[in-house]
């Protein structure tokens, strides 16, 4: 990870993790696991915005990978204000409706009230998060920081949201996954257009 990746690691691997059929989060988490950023970007840029805060952090995820840093800050931006009950990129003006924040949890098992954010990365969730990114950007564009410990800290962070959302969604086949998609938020739209 000491350079954007070009390849999967295994690209054997790709057919294999999609004929698993399962969730798309579950399914983009282990292709960003196989460096395989292609697989997993088709499938995260259909889940831009609540209540798909898996689909909207593992594209902060994939962006770090690639370093796009500007772009994996503000999409764990978006998930921080998503957490925390706002509409994404309006925190203090503008609540999400109430079943939309609903949809968001059941992924912490058994750890009362913990966001998809404090689940992953500890009680320091988008803090936490910024930092890895941070520790990525310094060690890429300044040669200073751990290889090692950046790779076990991305198995473990990708391991955690492995975690949640197969406690949130199960691990059995997703036979249609447009049933996970979401239609993106207005500015998210005029991004993608404008790509």
């Amino acid at each position: 990870l000491s350079d954007p990746p070009t390849a999967p690691t295994n690209p054997d691997l790709t057919s294999s993790i999609s004929a698993l059929r399962l969730h798309p989060a579950l399914e983009s988490a282990l292709h960003l696991l196989n460096l395989d950023l292609p697989s997993a970007h088709f499938l995260v840029r259909h889940m831009s915005a609540p209540p798909a805060v898996e689909g909207m952090l593992l594209h902060s995820v994939l962006h770090r990978i690639e370093g796009h840093y500007e772009n994996a800050r503000a999409w764990l931006g978006d998930v921080g204000d998503a957490g925390e009950g706002w509409v994404c990129k309006k925190r203090g003006s503008e609540w999400l409706p109430e079943e939309v924040v609903r949809e968001m949890g059941g992924g912490g098992g058994g750890e009362p009230e913990a966001g998809l954010l404090e689940f992953v990365y500890g009680a320091g969730g988008e803090r936490e998060a910024g930092e890895l990114i941070d520790v990525f950007e310094r060690m890429r564009k300044e040669g200073k920081g751990d290889v090692r410990y950046i790779e076990e800290r991305t198995r473990k962070e990708l391991g955690r949201i492995l975690e949640w959302c197969r406690n949130k969604f199960g691990g059995g086949e997703w036979i249609d996954a447009r049933q996970a998609w979401v239609r993106p938020g207005e500015e998210v739209r005029k991004i993608g257009n404008e790509m």
